[in-house]
């Protein structure tokens, strides 16, 4: 889920329980609530899916939503059945108030030049935007093509794109 999270433009959990309050206060949905920083750091250091299990079914739509997973795909990612999502859809719960969309560094350009070939996805926009706006490494991210290349490579499981 923390990989997830971070791929969706949250960088800590405290940005995401953040944004869950936010989106339980627009949608005024009593099946969906807002979770706190602690408890989503609990769930995402949840290694057996005991945790996740047992969470409010109202919590677990909302970081369903928020992760921009179904119910179906809830599952199949974690591990855990979880009740039908309102409200969902795969382009909705971030549109209106996503991270803007970075500027692209040459390095990752040059990746979807040279490794296009090999995945098309690390060229598209969105996917390039998406990279070019995580904070990992340890506070120094990707600079050559070759270091962007290994990057998407590692989360390449988790990209999906709606066009």
């Amino acid at each position: 889920m923390t990989e997830r999270r971070e791929l969706r433009g949250y960088e800590t959990a405290s940005d995401l329980a953040k944004k869950s309050k936010e989106v339980a206060e627009q949608l005024r949905d009593p099946q969906m609530s807002a979770f706190s920083q602690q408890t989503l750091s609990r769930l995402e250091g949840d290694k057996t899916g005991e945790l996740i299990a047992n969470a409010r079914p109202r919590i677990q739509r909302m970081l369903s939503y928020l992760l921009g997973w179904s119910a179906e795909e809830f599952e199949m990612n974690v591990g855990v059945g979880i009740p039908a999502v309102p409200h969902f859809s795969n382009t909705s719960p971030l549109s209106a108030s996503s991270p803007p969309t970075p500027d692209i560094p040459e390095g990752l350009l040059e990746a979807g030049e040279r490794f296009a070939s090999i995945d098309p996805l690390i060229a598209h926009p969105k996917v390039q935007a998406m990279l070019a706006r995580q904070g990992n490494f340890g506070g120094r991210g990707p600079e050559t093509a070759r270091e962007w290349w290994s990057y998407f490579e590692s989360v390449r499981r988790y990209i999906e794109v709606d066009e």
